[in-house]
């Protein structure tokens, strides 16, 4: 039953992510090949400095909401659920909103410190909103295995967003590039919660109710893992746009323009480990809060396995033939070839990685992924620091994959010895 669920998932995620990868891949050529290096540039160091900023928000209501949803499904407990889900659709708000203030008082300086357009202000408010909802709400949607609904809308939003980035390029309208991001995301939100106020009595309806539930445990496990997933993957996920407002900040827009290619690229390699996380994670929740350890083994071994072998197929040829790839953006980006292929290998050995960290997400071992995304965040930063006055964007590559090879590293030595103990434990 485990193995025809995970595959149905997987299904759904495949061609949900699909499109997921396929959206800033197609924005990227489509603004490269009309509007060149410069406006690319600048639009992807406005679109990185507000992805880090929901980061923080998305990852820490979002992750948890994902984890304890599901977890609280394999117990079958019914105020527990309630409760985790109605406050990942409400408490955000004012999160964001304390976010956005502060933004708007210090606007002047972050537009000049980063070179942002200061007329983006409204638009990246609305962005940073509904991105962040966007986030928690797909997160949401495998929480409660609506897998395929959410595939479904995912899919829709995305064909929304696709009409509107070829009708700004067609119309030659660059000032209006960020606002197809947005119309996408409200697009999703809105559907999203349509569907999740017809599905509730559905959703809620095998939970039996727990009497004299004492809601303080679940608030300090929900905040505790809330938190240290927030700093950790926050600081892992948040590298890549920190390494693109680097290039903004010490290099040129132009050059920012290159590496978004390059990132756009990746970006379509990353959707690999979004699906096996996004399915993997509520399982290995729900498998751990009913008690099926021998299932999590099994489940490892094979998508570990699984993993390497597609990571090969697709990752060799992108090595060998980079260039070639990176002309679709025009040929003038070929030249970032090399920064792809300093990258890549950092790539393959996240993808192979992925059920690992999942386990030691979805189980009691939270804390070492995110020591592994402060390592990448951390060594990052200290090699861009130190490389990219001399080497240029060649040292933004070296700082990425140097960074994400060593936190890496320390997460597989750490799954395996906390698998190790996982076992004998039970």
């Amino acid at each position: 039953m485990l193995k025809s669920r995970l595959f149905k998932n997987s299904i759904y995620t495949v061609a949900a992510l699909s499109c997921v990868g396929l959206v800033p891949f197609l924005f990227n050529i489509l603004v490269a090949r009309t509007f060149g290096k410069e406006v690319l540039g600048e639009v992807n160091i406005a679109l990185s400095f507000s992805l880090i900023i929901t980061l923080f928000v998305t990852n820490y209501f979002g992750t948890a909401g994902n984890k304890f949803l599901a977890e609280y499904r394999g117990r079958n407990y019914l105020e527990p659920f309630k409760f985790i889900l109605f406050s990942i659709l409400i408490v955000p708000v004012l999160f964001l909103t304390i976010i956005v203030l502060f933004l708007i008082w210090q606007w002047d300086y972050f537009s000049s410190q980063f070179s942002i357009q200061p007329e983006l202000l409204l638009p990246i408010i609305f962005y940073i909103y509904f991105r962040s909802y966007y986030i928690i709400l797909r997160r949401l949607f495998y929480g409660v295995d609506l897998v395929k609904n959410y595939a479904i809308i995912e899919i829709s939003s995305d064909l929304v967003f696709f009409i509107s980035i070829s009708l700004v390029t067609s119309l030659n309208l660059p000032h209006l590039l960020i606002h197809t991001y947005l119309m996408g995301y409200i697009f999703f939100t809105i559907l999203s919660l349509i569907l999740l106020s017809k599905k509730y009595k559905t959703i809620i309806d095998p939970l039996q109710s727990v009497r004299h539930y004492n809601y303080k445990p679940i608030l300090r496990d929900v905040n505790k893992y809330g938190l240290f997933t927030m700093i950790g993957t926050s600081a892992s996920t948040g590298t890549g746009y920190l390494s693109m407002i680097f290039t903004g900040y010490y290099l040129s827009t132009s050059d920012a323009g290159t590496y978004s290619s390059v990132l756009a690229i990746i970006s379509i390699l990353m959707f690999l480990p979004r699906l096996v996380t996004q399915v993997l994670l509520p399982e290995f929740s729900k498998l751990y809060g009913a008690g099926d350890y021998a299932l999590i083994i099994k489940t490892l071994k094979y998508t570990i396995a699984s993993l390497t072998a597609i990571a090969l197929v697709i990752i060799v040829p992108l090595f060998i033939f980079s260039d070639t790839i990176l002309a679709i953006f025009g040929p003038s980006f070929s030249n970032g070839s090399q920064i792809l292929r300093i990258i890549l290998p950092s790539v393959f050995l996240r993808i192979v990685s992925v059920p690992l960290i999942t386990f030691l997400s979805g189980t009691k071992y939270v804390l070492y992924p995110n020591i592994g995304g402060i390592i990448i965040f951390i060594s990052s930063v200290i090699s861009w620091y130190l490389l990219v006055p001399s080497l240029n964007l060649i040292g933004i590559a070296i700082g990425y994959s140097f960074g994400i090879i060593l936190g890496i590293v320390y997460l597989i030595i750490m799954s395996g010895i906390k698998l190790r103990k996982f076992q004998l434990e039970h």
